[in-house]
């Protein structure tokens, strides 16, 4: 899996900008504010329709245009392809071999992404929400159908929800209509219970090797936190019964794999409470870099892996374990303000694109 091209219109700072010619290991350099991180989140978005930076589409279109338009050029299995993603006012629309897809689902994925950012320290410090859409995006990554059964769960819940709020006000209605709903609840958050434990026993398999990487000998582990750890459909039942009273009360779906969280356990205490900062995020990197063998142990699947700006956040020391750690046959994009935070090795392997003399082109 190899990106050779991209092409950016009205896409952050970038009017019309073409930059190609990438090899494995490819290093963009600039000053702040030149649009280093733009070029990573444009292969981010071109692997899951989504951007890595906020939940608004629009914001990554220029300012001043109506319309975005990105189109990146790849190898997959020695096959040449290329998907494009336009974002305007009616919405988002996306095409794999300049074919229009009707459906995201299709478009998702047609390579995979590991995304290293200082940012993502908030997996750990932020709320159950944010740790959810983390792995619910890497777990689509690898099943096309898990984002799909996801999508019908996160219906009906609005549903039974919609239904809540009426027997608020009217008690006299049929409640039959939530045991149907709640069935199918319960069958569709086992299916992603089921996804969900799975991963997170694979990430901890390898985990501790990749911290200890760092010099780090404290034992650390992903703890998977759901309301449907008893994993039996029919005790989840009497559950969702003998909670339905407290949900009429709520007007709101209080139980469910939509509260699932994932707790991040250093030496059996919860690091979000327990660890130091630094900790936190050589757990996270720990974390990625299990991730990245999950994908290729389990599933034969080689990551676009992306450093964004993170060299700056490491010492030397750790910075060179995380390149020990990567295997060579991963596409690498790395960003940096200055290329003394990278190893002269490194640097001697890599390709080096400096956008503070870039020249603004754009092919058709």
């Amino acid at each position: 899996m190899n990106i050779t091209k991209i092409e950016l219109h009205n896409f952050r700072n970038y009017s019309n900008y073409k930059i190609d010619k990438f090899t494995n290991l490819n290093i963009i350099i600039g000053n702040n504010g030149v649009g280093k991180t733009s070029i990573l989140e444009s292969i981010y978005l071109g692997s899951l329709a989504k951007t890595f930076k906020s939940n608004d589409d629009y914001t990554m279109i220029k300012y001043g245009e109506c319309a975005l338009k990105i189109k990146i050029f790849f190898y997959h299995n020695f096959v040449r392809k290329n998907i494009e993603v336009l974002i305007n006012d009616t919405g988002k629309k996306t095409k794999i071999n300049d074919a229009t897809q009707r459906k995201l689902s299709d478009f998702i994925s047609q390579y995979r992404v590991m995304l290293f950012s200082p940012d993502e320290l908030k997996i750990i410090k932020s709320t159950p929400n944010t740790r959810r859409s983390y792995f619910n995006i890497q777990i689509s990554q690898l099943y096309k159908n898990y984002i799909i059964i996801l999508n019908d769960y996160n219906k009906l819940i609005k549903n039974k929800n919609e239904f809540l709020k009426k027997l608020m006000l009217n008690s006299n209605l049929d409640t039959k209509y939530l045991d149907i709903v709640d069935e199918k609840i319960i069958d569709l958050g086992l299916l992603i219970y089921t996804y969900r434990r799975e991963y997170i026993e694979k990430i901890n398999i390898d985990i501790n090797e990749y911290f200890n990487k760092f010099n780090q000998k404290d034992l650390i582990k992903i703890e998977y936190v759901s309301d449907f750890d008893v994993n039996d459909k029919q005790k989840l039942i009497d559950v969702f019964k003998k909670n339905r009273r407290k949900e009429i009360n709520l007007g709101m779906a209080s139980f469910g794999i939509h509260r699932d969280d994932y707790d991040f356990m250093y030496n059996a205490m919860n690091s979000r409470d327990y660890s130091s900062q630094g900790t936190q995020k050589l757990i996270i990197l720990a974390m990625k870099l299990a991730e990245i063998n999950v994908f290729k142990k389990y599933y034969d699947i080689e990551p676009i892996v992306l450093l964004d700006d993170l060299f700056s956040e490491l010492d030397e020391k750790n910075r060179n374990k995380i390149f020990d750690a990567l295997d060579n046959s991963l596409q690498i994009f790395i960003t940096t303000t200055d290329v003394k935070n990278i190893n002269k090795k490194i640097i001697n392997k890599a390709k080096v694109f400096n956008l503070d003399e870039r020249k603004i082109k754009y092919e058709k």
